[in-house]
């Protein structure tokens, strides 16, 4: 069985074409969708990821551990809609302390995601992560993140999740894709809660409350879209074939 870990309930979507009849319970208050061969985790924001996936892998005992989802780009080169796989993955605070504690994707899954990716015509690269506890939401920010080590994206989960994956001894792959830049900058509209939950009706109140930043909220739209509709196509072309060549059911 293959363990997918997303944030947000939008990236649950992205994955459920890929797996075919599914069934939707909860372990531990952690939204769980299972497949025959996949099951997908909605974490929610940040940290809590490590919870659920240790409760995820302790109860399932899965093959593959993928943490899957959108991402922050940091290195000036990455584009809107990109797909990054991550090689290695490092939290923020061990900035601070020195720590050299990463966690590492398997050479195997990554080579396994390229491979899908430069099939389905995707913009691929390969690249780093950076998991910070607080989004970065503005250029000075993302700057700042990527002066220490020059990672090319920026996300909230991955490395709690590959942290327990290493625990476990389980092979595990990090792939994102970018919904905004290291140019873009992000508003604070309230609409996605730490659950991963996207409250429609609260990005409407921001805008009735804010009109000029309707331009800004369109652009962020966007390049959402296009970061939503390339995770989509990839999961649909990668999952089956993790699910066939490398899953323990």
């Amino acid at each position: 069985m293959i363990a997918v870990f997303v944030a947000m309930r939008p990236e649950v979507a992205t994955c459920l074409g890929s797996i075919g009849e599914y069934t939707e319970s909860e372990i531990d208050g952690y939204p769980l969708t299972e497949g025959r061969d996949i099951i997908i985790c909605q974490t929610g924001i940040g940290s809590r990821s490590r919870m659920s996936a240790e409760a995820v892998i302790s109860s399932r005992s899965p093959g593959i551990v993928l943490s899957v989802g959108v991402a922050g780009g940091l290195a000036p080169h990455i584009t809107a809609g990109e797909v990054v796989v991550c090689e290695r993955i490092d939290h923020e605070s061990h900035r601070a302390n020195g720590r050299e504690e990463s966690v590492f994707s398997d050479e195997r899954l990554i080579e396994v995601a390229m491979a899908a990716g430069n099939g389905l015509d995707l913009p691929m690269s390969r690249g780093s992560s950076l998991t910070v506890d607080e989004a970065a939401w503005g250029h000075a920010e993302k700057a700042a993140h990527h002066s220490w080590k020059a990672h090319d994206i920026v996300e909230m989960e991955s490395f709690w999740i590959g942290e327990v994956a290493a625990r476990h001894g389980l092979p595990f792959l990090c792939v994102r894709t970018i919904s905004d830049t290291a140019e873009d900058t992000l508003l604070q509209t309230g609409a996605m809660d730490e659950h991963g939950n996207f409250d429609q009706q609260r990005l409407l109140d921001y805008i009735r409350e804010h009109p000029e930043h309707a331009p800004l909220i369109a652009a962020q739209s966007e390049r959402g879209r296009a970061a939503f509709t390339n995770l989509t196509i990839l999961m649909a072309g990668l999952l089956p074939p993790l699910a066939q060549h490398f899953a323990v059911r």
